[in-house]
């Protein structure tokens, strides 16, 4: 018999956090789930851990061992394998609280929904960076386009051909972008179950992606914007103030430690394309200090401000 839910589990390096992620599933006050852990080309002992945990857990685990492939393919290949009902997604080195799957999975049911959309806590190894609670409303659904603090109708992602990008950015937002405007039948809980780890250590929580390392920005923005577009949910408000409020934050991001030239011939190409794109983007009604709501001043602040 087929589980509930199909917890989706990239693995890469992550010998030192995965045991705490896995065990925070297993220990769930939910039980009826399989946990797909696909170990993406791991240097460490990472593969070793996997496989003492699928020769105890037979019945709940799958473990798969691949060369490295990135996450979108890894995902991509996870929501393949799975078998259940339900799909979520969990970070290596993330952990849930004991109420987290049993509260998705209530809700989803509950009200016949293809997604479910929750809040999360980034918290380090000793505390609680701060916590991220959704309010219900349009614009919470694009808030955050991680694929975890999730749960997807596995059917909704199939029939739409859902899929992750497989890109050096934006991979979760082409994924995410899709899901949420292929369906109305989304649900927002005000609850942060789900603990994103901030690794102080880790080259990733540095300014590693910069304009110097060839992020495929427009690889990403041309292959969200078509599907969206195939779809004929472009023209939403929300959908065009994502795409500039996402044009921003990367400028923002990308640009930190560029040189001036540089920055500025890549404001000229992604405001370009924006123009192009959505040539009254600058009129959008959540170009504001008050809306859209729910969302962070800091955000309405740094757009307003920037245009």
């Amino acid at each position: 018999m087929n589980k509930k839910i199909s917890i989706i589990i990239p693995v890469y390096n992550a010998g030192k956090t995965i045991e705490k992620c896995v065990e925070s599933i297993l220990h769930n006050d939910y039980s009826d789930c399989e946990i797909i852990l696909i170990n993406d080309g791991s240097t460490d002992d990472s593969w070793k851990i996997l496989e003492g945990y699928g020769k105890k857990y037979p019945d709940r685990m799958k473990i798969f061992n691949q060369e490295n492939q990135g996450v979108a393919k890894t995902r991509n290949f996870g929501i393949s394998l799975a078998t259940a009902e339900y799909v979520m997604f969990i970070d290596c080195d993330d952990w849930i609280e004991n109420d987290y799957l049993e509260k998705f999975v209530t809700e989803i049911e509950t009200k016949n929904l293809d997604m479910v959309i929750r809040g999360y806590r980034r918290v380090t190894e000793k505390k609680v960076l701060y916590e991220m609670r959704l309010k219900r409303t349009e614009w919470s659904k694009y808030m955050t386009m991680a694929p975890w603090a999730k749960i997807y109708r596995r059917a909704f992602l199939a029939d739409n051909e859902i899929e992750f990008l497989d890109n050096n950015i934006g991979e979760d937002v082409y994924f995410n972008l899709q899901a949420i405007n292929l369906t109305e039948k989304i649900f927002i809980i005000d609850y942060a179950g789900y603990n994103w780890f901030f690794n102080e250590k880790s080259i990733s929580n540095t300014s590693q992606k910069n304009l110097q390392s060839s992020l495929n920005v427009m690889y990403l923005l041309n292959s969200s914007y078509d599907k969206l577009k195939a779809a004929q949910v472009i023209h939403k408000p929300e959908v065009e103030f994502y795409f500039t409020r996402y044009a921003i934050w990367y400028l923002l991001f990308a640009g930190m430690g560029s040189k001036y030239a540089n920055l500025y011939a890549e404001f000229e190409t992604v405001f370009g394309w924006l123009q192009s794109r959505f040539p009254m983007f600058g009129k959008n009604r959540n170009i504001s200090l008050f809306r859209p709501k729910g969302e962070a001043m800091k955000n309405k602040l740094a757009v307003y401000f920037f245009l």
